[in-house]
């Protein structure tokens, strides 16, 4: 009962440090699922939900209160924090990504560096970086009526999924870059129930379409598959980079701030790389 009891605290513990990363530029929730051994059972849940449908409606509940208590609490935290200790937070959650690194390789259940290994691993990578690069507001899907509208927005309810399922790609990025993060945040304050309403189904059906064969794969080429998703991982450490590190640094900054922000840091990257590397122990995978 002990043990069942440790088990179920741990998952929302997990939830909850995937529900307040996602506030972090660079951070999705599925690279956090993946370095909290977690993603897998994620999947496989949505993915054969039917299957047993009472044991992954308590694991998905378990995962989500406490992603939804992170979102509710500690983001908030997490963004007053960065815009206070931009560099030691943003090193925090970058030792945080690369300290999970070693628990994704054993995935790989690779015995030896091979050249395809460093090929999917630069696929991944570069597809991430792209993605980061993609100029926001430039395609706008907030506007409009009829059924063309509503069509645009199932679409970018399936692309929304795409974003939330795949692990280094960033949600809020691609809201921006389909112009409808500010669309968001003001029909959650002004209550749009049709707006939230299609969008959410639309996403809801998007990450049950998108699971199956993402599951397969891992399944199938789990070596492939783990290989891309470290360059998706440390490809999404670059919008920790731009969003915040480097707009952190001021054009005057004298050797007293320099020593006492790479002291900051550098303990900062270390306790992300030990907290995670700690956490990661613990797989549910």
């Amino acid at each position: 009962m002990k043990a069942n009891l440790k088990n179920n605290l741990l998952l929302i513990i997990k939830g909850f440090i995937i529900g307040s990363s996602m506030s972090v530029p660079g951070v999705s929730g599925g690279t956090m699922a993946i370095i909290l051994g977690i993603y897998d059972k994620l999947i496989s849940s949505i993915s054969n939900f039917l299957k047993d449908i009472k044991g992954n409606i308590l694991f998905l509940f378990k995962v989500c209160l406490g992603a939804g208590v992170g979102i509710g609490t500690l983001s908030f935290l997490i963004k007053w924090l960065l815009e206070k200790f931009p560099l030691p937070i943003s090193f925090f959650f970058l030792g945080a990504v690369i300290g999970g690194i070693p628990a994704l390789y054993k995935k790989t259940k690779a015995t030896s560096l091979k050249i395809s290994s460093g090929v999917y691993f630069l696929l991944g990578l570069l597809i991430v970086i792209s993605i980061g690069f993609i100029p926001v507001g430039n395609i706008d899907v907030t506007t409009g009526s009829g059924i063309g509208y509503y069509i645009m927005l199932l679409v970018t309810g399936i692309i929304i999924a795409l974003a939330l399922v795949l692990p280094g790609i960033s949600t809020s990025h691609m809201l921006l870059v389909l112009g409808m993060y500010d669309a968001m945040i003001t029909a959650i304050t002004e209550f749009n129930i049709v707006y939230i309403g299609i969008l959410g189904i639309a996403t809801l059906i998007g990450v049950f379409l998108i699971t199956k064969p993402l599951e397969w794969t891992m399944n199938k080429f789990p070596h492939q598959t783990y290989c891309m998703i470290i360059g998706f991982v440390l490809g999404s450490t670059s919008e920790i980079f731009r969003e915040k590190i480097l707009p952190s640094i001021p054009a005057n900054a004298d050797v007293k701030w320099w020593i006492l922000s790479v002291i900051m840091s550098v303990a900062a990257f270390i306790l992300g790389c030990y907290a995670i590397g700690s956490l990661s122990k613990y797989s549910n995978d």
